[in-house]
């Protein structure tokens, strides 16, 4: 019977443990409510716009120049003659990089020509 007393000595160790654990998960659980209101806040300051408004605004101005905001970013209209110009320096570049594949191309062949030469070529001598 004095082993049913001690037990519940140690019954009021167990309700401070559980008293601390308690306490101690609503303050990390307070701790993480309070995490993801600012990580939300961090969201919408790099998003540039909060959920609550559109994603894509669009305005045009007295010119008649279309404006878009996608997601914080702007994007003014661009004339096709610029876009035209890009275009072909773009492929004239990609021409240059053909070319250069090319002679990559040759230069290893003839380099795996000249090894399997010289690699006959010690073969027949040793």
């Amino acid at each position: 019977m004095q082993k049913k007393f001690k037990g519940i000595h140690r019954g009021g160790n167990v309700m401070k443990m559980i008293v601390t654990m308690l306490l101690m998960m609503v303050l990390f659980l307070g701790g993480v409510l309070i995490g993801i209101d600012k990580a939300s806040e961090g969201v919408v300051q790099t998003r540039g716009y909060s959920t609550t408004s559109e994603a894509v605004n669009a305005t045009a101005d007295d010119e008649g120049v279309l404006e878009i905001n996608v997601m914080g970013e702007n994007f003014q209209q661009i004339d096709l003659e610029k876009k035209q110009e890009q275009y072909e320096a773009v492929q004239s570049s990609h021409l240059t990089q053909k070319v250069a594949g090319n002679l990559e191309s040759g230069v290893k062949w003839f380099y795996n020509q000249m090894i399997h030469s010289a690699y006959q070529l010690v073969q027949v001598l040793f």
